[in-house]
């Protein structure tokens, strides 16, 4: 059986209603759709609800995260990959993957595919119509417009209730538990003004490794007040976010604003070697990288697991930005594509060794990142995409 998911982090908070809502639809809808801000927590609804069916057994789970690609070019293959299907044949991509999905029971998950609607549309109605046991579960800032897309708006957390919850389970992970009445009380009103946006409200918890609650009420109150009152555009829950991301910003030092910003290149999480090899140079020597690595971690900006350093897609958005503010954009993407280049040339000289199987998990977890280098080289060296094509044939 089909088991491909993502970690599962621990400390999963609220939602009961809406895990509840899902069981329901995910059995009886072909394609549901959560929507909703970036930061509202989508992608862990999600991953929450893939993983009960997946415990509840019966059926395959699958999990294809689609942010790292600019574009549709790869999105059949990284579908593919996703549900383990290698195409030998000569047919065309989509009809292959849906021969090979045909008669199988299998939840597929399609995570942020707000920037590839109109292709993700034509890809689901694809297999959804040749596929009559397939579900596929979508996040997505909007809906895809598939006929019979069961749509659920995913809203923020209850300010009063589990976002300050979430807030004292980060505060207590990071070593800093909120446990006083005076704490407890400014908590609650930091949640409300940030709305119960579990991204915002989980930087906020990550600054308490260095400032009191009621310092960071007092710091980031006037600018929330702001917010509230309309000062930047968009609708007030981006605004939140964003005003908490760029707060979080502001309070970092100047080399972990820098790795911040290299550090969006990468799609997957990454160990530290790695990051250095990738990130660091000029005002960021190898050996600081360590420690910006340790306080990008403090301040949730950077989740720490087994598998890596992992930036969310909103905090990644953010450091993409400053990469191209600070004008670095393609080196970072040249430098990124040369090291996984690098590993691919590596794992086909050690494949047939004592390593192989070694080799096969790196590459897979590896997989978005080696996407998103071949997806930069078809842009800029085709002849070296050609071989790392090759490579991973």
């Amino acid at each position: 059986m089909l088991r491909n998911l993502p970690p599962v982090p621990p400390g999963f908070v609220g939602r009961r209603g809406e895990l509840a809502h899902l069981d329901d639809v995910l059995r009886e809808e072909r394609v549901v759709t959560l929507t909703g801000a970036g930061g509202v927590g989508k992608s862990r609804l999600a991953l929450e609800a893939a993983d009960r069916i997946l415990r509840a057994g019966g059926r395959g789970v699958a999990w294809a995260d689609l942010w790292p690609l600019r574009d549709d070019r790869l999105l059949v293959a990284s579908v593919a990959d996703a549900v383990d299907f290698a195409d030998h044949t000569t047919n065309r991509a989509l009809d292959s993957l849906a021969d090979w999905l045909a008669d199988r029971d299998v939840l597929l998950v399609l995570d942020s595919c707000e920037h590839l609607v109109v292709p993700c549309r034509r890809l689901v109605t694809r297999l959804t119509t040749a596929c009559p046991r397939l579900t596929v579960l979508v996040t997505s800032r909007e809906p895809l417009g598939v006929p019979g897309e069961h749509v659920v708006a995913v809203e923020p957390l209850p300010p009063a209730t589990d976002a300050v919850e979430m807030f004292r389970l980060r505060a207590a992970a990071a070593g800093t538990p909120v446990s006083s009445p005076a704490d407890v009380a400014a908590v609650a009103r930091l949640c409300a003004r940030l709305e119960g946006m579990p991204l915002a409200v989980e930087l906020i918890a990550g600054q308490l490794a260095h400032r009191t609650v009621a310092e960071v009420e007092l710091e980031l109150g006037p600018r929330l007040d702001i917010t509230a009152e309309g000062g930047l555009p968009g609708p007030p829950r981006h605004r939140a976010v964003r005003t908490t991301i760029g707060w979080s910003h502001e309070l970092c030092a100047p080399a972990e604003r820098l790795l911040w910003a290299r550090m969006s290149v990468f799609r997957e999480p990454v160990d530290a070697d790695t990051v250095r090899v990738v990130c660091a140079g000029g005002p960021l020597p190898a050996d600081e990288v360590g420690r910006a690595l340790a306080g990008l971690s403090r301040k949730s900006v950077l989740s720490l697991a087994d598998s890596g350093y992992r930036m969310l897609d909103t905090v990644r958005e953010y450091g993409r930005m400053w990469l191209d503010e600070v004008g670095e954009g393609r080196e970072l993407a040249d430098r990124h594509a040369a090291h996984f280049l690098g590993m691919a040339r590596d794992a086909d000289q050690g494949w047939l060794g004592e390593r192989q199987a070694a080799w096969y998990g790196r590459l897979g977890s590896a997989h978005a990142d080696l996407c998103a280098a071949l997806d930069h080289l078809l842009s800029e060296r085709p002849d070296t995409a050609i071989e790392l094509i090759g490579l991973l044939a």
